[in-house]
């Protein structure tokens, strides 16, 4: 137990990068707003794209993204007073900083911007993305406060493994502590050490999912709420790859849309490495239980919207045409969105490269069945009332000039109906995990796909985000400036991809190749 010291001023202070502690709407508005760079200038990111977050009148932040609010829950748990502990927004940081401070915690989910979204959006750009951008404002100040009044710094949250891979960028950011993994195992230990004097380590790992999880205290940005955590398909591109996949309790969760909603949130992101198998054993669904917690889910009243986050094929694959129409009726909310879109990752058509590169991907089904697999979920998915999101990630180690034809050839199936896909390069989180994909590496065909991938995306995307924000209440004036705002930006991301196409490739492979990278909303 870590001993509440019962101070009017905290001694603990927890803050996120600012493009996570923002006002969003919607999910399909944070992943946006992540991706943006400078090109966008900065009054319109904080004006339109990425507002700050409301806080209270002693600078303590509303909503705040769930990562920090576990930390907050379990430090709480372990003794601290709600006094010693602040969570803040970066705007108000300065407000709560001082010699009464010991720790500072910083969460970021892509804090030197080579996250695999990120990182391929840059490439196509002028400009350096906002998540480095005001990261690196955010550590400033920390530092500038940390020589005054001599606080550890510690940072985690799911971009931890950048820090690890660059100690140089670690260093210069100020950080004392390098902590990777899930909070309640080993978190309050080390910040009980650090209260009591202890020198900070210089990295701390905490293996597993660190069940049973600390059940927030307070709202959530978005109204997340953890279903599970890891997944165990093991891809290198991945941090959860690596932990076998683990389940929320329903009660933990139903408690925590209800927290939420009392605090005024009108939606619900179910987050988990794959929602359909929420309640499974390794890799196998139970149909059962996911129903059972949806069931319950809908009757919390003034729920407008819930939100999916990933899916995987294989999960998709095991459940029955009747099934998930179920899990679709279940989700449904009277004057709700329409559009229930859940992100599945297909990574290629080839089960060969999916295989070498995410050992467990297909099971509990054969590799060599993972196109057959595909397509056969997107047809359910989309026969069952789901609007899917599919990924792909070019680049992956292995990857062959026919294994991107193959991907041209599913691609061109998978957007005959309704959908969204996203190409993005393959970025490893491991130093001994391959070489990332660049721009300098693509190919005629490379470039052919993001073309077709973004075609589809432009007609689609824009649809996605009206109805979801509607669903939320977010207002008829700003939904109408991201839709005027998106409609230009279709058009320069167009002419911007055209260039650098030519550029990248013979004139002769470039030609008629239009490429986009940046999804339509406006982002």
């Amino acid at each position: 137990m870590i001993a509440a010291r019962s101070m009017a001023r905290p001694s603990v202070v927890l803050v996120a990068d600012r493009t996570l502690s923002a006002d969003y709407g919607t999910l399909f508005e944070a992943i946006f707003a992540t991706m943006q760079t400078t090109e966008v200038p900065a009054w319109l990111m904080r004006g339109l794209l990425s507002r700050p977050a409301p806080v209270r009148p002693n600078g303590r932040a509303v909503v705040a993204p769930l990562g920090l609010r576990r930390v907050q829950a379990a430090l709480l748990q372990a003794g601290l007073a709600n006094a010693d502990v602040a969570v803040v927004t970066p705007e108000t940081l300065p407000r709560v900083l001082g010699p009464w401070v010991r720790i500072v915690g910083v969460s970021s989910s892509d804090p030197l911007g080579v996250g695999m979204s990120n990182s391929t959006t840059v490439h196509f750009c002028r400009g350096a993305l906002y998540t480095r951008v005001w990261m690196d404002r955010l550590m400033r100040r920390i530092r500038r406060a940390k020589r005054a009044y001599g606080f550890a710094v510690v940072a985690g949250g799911s971009g931890a493994w950048q820090y690890i891979r660059d100690a140089d960028a670690a260093a210069a950011h100020g950080i004392d502590t390098i902590f990777e993994g899930y909070f309640e195992q080993t978190g309050p230990a080390l910040f009980g050490r650090l209260l009591a004097g202890d020198d900070p380590p210089p990295y701390v790992r905490a293996d597993g999912a660190a069940l049973p999880v600390a059940p927030i205290r307070a709202a959530s940005t978005m109204g997340v709420v953890e279903l599970s955590r890891g997944c165990g398909k093991g891809c290198g591109f991945c941090t959860a790859g690596r932990m076998s996949m683990r389940h929320v309790p329903a009660e933990t969760i139903l408690n925590e849309m209800e927290l939420n909603r009392a605090a005024g949130l009108r939606g619900v992101v179910n987050s988990s490495e794959d929602f359909f198998r929420y309640g499974g054993c390794g890799s196998r669904v139970n149909f059962d239980a996911l129903h059972a917690l949806l069931d319950r889910a809908r009757r919390i009243a003034g729920v407008r919207l819930f939100q999916l986050d990933h899916g995987n094929v294989s999960s998709v694959v095991q459940l029955t045409p009747d099934q998930l129409c179920e899990v679709r009726r279940l989700l449904r909310r009277e004057g709700g969105a329409e559009y229930a879109w859940v992100n599945v990752g297909v990574e290629s058509a080839s089960g060969r490269l999916v295989a070498a590169n995410g050992p467990a991907k297909a099971a509990p089904f054969d590799a060599d069945d993972w196109e057959a697999m595909v397509r056969q979920a997107a047809a359910r998915l989309d026969e069952a009332g789901f609007f899917g999101v599919f990924s792909f990630v070019l680049g992956l180690p292995g990857e062959t000039p026919q294994d991107v034809q193959r991907t041209r050839r599913l691609v061109a199936e998978l957007t005959r109906r309704p959908a969204a896909v996203f190409p993005v390069f393959y970025q490893p989180v491991r130093s001994d995990a391959g070489e990332p994909m660049t721009p300098r590496r693509m190919t005629a065909a490379h470039l052919a796909l993001f073309a077709e991938c973004y075609e589809a995306n432009f007609r689609w995307v824009p649809r996605l985000f009206w109805d979801n924000q509607r669903a939320v209440g977010v207002t008829m004036p700003r939904r109408l400036l991201q839709q005027g705002l998106g409609r230009g930006e279709v058009l320069a991301w167009r002419s911007r991809i055209r260039r650098l196409g030519r550029r990248l490739v013979e004139p002769a492979s470039a030609a008629g190749c239009a490429v986009a990278t940046a999804p339509a909303q406006g982002s």
